[in-house]
């Protein structure tokens, strides 16, 4: 393996990680040689996760339940973590829920919630980390955003996902200006369409998905491992003078426009 993405010594902690998404990135970071901190609001499916990738990777993975909307449950795991391995350097801010509904009627606990889990727990956790980092003077958090998150509009009911996730771009930005003097980096990714337990009602919609697929000119899918290849990438040193940057993962969708070959 090249030293570039060579992860071996290093503690990755990632939340959300029981399953989809969260799960695959896990899964990346450890076959690149990280230790793994696996956090998720539901204990017994991160529990059941953690143990899959020890059998799978061979890597150490302690399970966590956190709910990363409360600060003081984030800094409780964050001390379990350093405690345990000494250490983190790698934070994967993965969590996050989706709900749909125009402004005119969203529902105000549906926005308190969206914005708890995608905004709120994504700040305390890059605080309750980046306060380690910050004494190591070394770490690369990586913050996941979304196709449409500040980058898009997409309508079709998802404005206030839309704006936790562009929240995220915005945070990802200044944290890197914040921090890249204390050799920490922070990044953001964008996924578009994931095969994910999340887009499955989407998954399943043939005609949807058809007509989804024809606005994203690589015309298939993104697979998990898509979007964990570009993780590792970041947490890494092949990343080393990357910093404030949103990639996108998303086959195209986002920044191109591709017109049938009849179109003028």
């Amino acid at each position: 393996m090249s030293r570039l993405f060579d992860l071996t010594g290093r503690v990755a902690l990632v939340t959300g990680g029981a399953q989809g998404l969260g799960f695959a990135i896990a899964r990346a970071l450890a076959e690149s040689g990280a230790t793994i901190a696996l956090l998720d609001v539901q204990f017994d499916g991160v529990s059941a996760a953690a143990a899959q990738l020890t059998r799978d990777t061979g890597r150490e993975v302690l399970a966590l339940g956190c709910d990363t909307r409360h600060a003081n449950e984030t800094e409780t795991c964050v001390s379990r973590i350093v405690e345990r391995f000494g250490r983190i350097d790698i934070l994967v801010n993965n969590a996050g829920i989706h709900r749909r509904g125009t402004p005119v009627d969203f529902k105000p606990a549906d926005l308190q919630e969206v914005f708890a889990v995608n905004l709120t727990g994504c700040y305390n956790m890059a605080g309750a980390v980046g306060r380690v980092m910050l004494t190591q003077r070394r770490g690369s958090i990586i913050n996941v955003s979304a196709l449409g998150g500040g980058l898009v509009g997409l309508g079709r009911g998802g404005s206030i996902y839309a704006m936790t996730k562009g929240g995220i771009v915005s945070l990802t930005r200044d944290l890197a200006a914040e921090w890249g003097g204390h050799g920490i980096r922070v990044n953001a990714i964008a996924p578009g369409w994931i095969r994910t337990p999340m887009t499955q009602p989407l998954q399943n919609d043939v005609k949807r998905s058809a007509r989804v697929m024809e606005r994203v000119p690589l015309g298939r899918w993104g697979e998990p491992e898509d979007v964990a290849g570009v993780v590792v990438f970041l947490a890494g040193d092949a990343a080393a003078y990357i910093t404030g940057c949103t990639i996108p993962i998303d086959g195209g969708a986002a920044n191109v426009i591709a017109l049938s070959p009849e179109a003028p």
